[in-house]
């Protein structure tokens, strides 16, 4: 048996937090077993025939992504809308998700999670659970040492998927904390806002963003 893992970011590998944080999961998952683990693509829309036919043929799939706005990519309902529903034939093929984003609060994934509860099924699948973490959005922009640190929860889950097969609630809970911020985290952000925004800014260079942050260029 292999495991497929699709990667739902717009953005190509090299540059996509998704993409690296299925790398860490794949490698926890084989250092824990003997069984293959592949890694897909889905903005190479050139390969979506392949892909069908990956589904297709495939019990144990897991779909990475990046939260929008409180809900999923774009790219992977087009993707899910050109599937066919899994026939029965005895063994139930499995659905899971590695749900990631910037803010660092769960609370902000939970109408995700919801929503993807309810995807397995109108596929033909049985729903596997979903792995949640926030406070994402620089895995692209710290050091590799720092980068190496972030990823490394989710080479741990990666092993512990591989014995358990399903990313078990109460684990993923406590995968995902803080599920809010405290009062005292609450009043120590905004006594750090200053810093925050001159962090904000030097990201937005890094990432290529000359213009104000606070630009409203649709506010007519």
């Amino acid at each position: 048996m292999s495991l497929i893992i699709f990667s739902c970011s717009p953005r190509p590998e090299s540059t996509s937090n998704s993409a690296a944080i299925a790398r860490a999961f794949r490698e926890g998952f084989t250092a824990e077993t003997k069984e293959s683990a592949d890694i897909y693509y889905l903005y190479q829309r050139k390969q979506w025939e392949i892909y069908q036919k990956l589904f297709e043929e495939n019990t144990e799939i897991i779909f990475a992504m990046p939260l929008f706005v409180e809900c999923v990519p774009g790219l992977l309902m087009e993707f899910l809308e050109s599937l066919r529903p899994k026939e029965d034939s005895g063994e139930k093929a499995k659905m899971a998700f590695i749900l990631q984003s910037g803010f660092e609060e769960a609370c902000q994934l939970r109408t995700a999670e919801r929503y993807l509860e309810t995807l397995p099924g109108y596929l033909g699948c049985a729903y596997a659970g979903t792995l949640l973490k926030g406070g994402m959005f620089a895995l692209s922009l710290v050091s590799e040492i720092k980068k190496a640190k972030m990823l490394q929860p989710f080479f741990e889950m990666g092993k512990l998927y591989a014995r358990e097969r399903r990313f078990e609630k109460t684990r993923v809970t406590a995968f995902a904390a803080p599920e809010r911020y405290s009062k005292g985290m609450c009043l120590l952000s905004n006594l750090l806002q200053p810093i925050s925004n001159v962090a904000w800014k030097f990201m937005a260079r890094k990432l290529g963003a000359n213009g104000s942050l606070d630009a409203r260029p649709y506010d007519v």
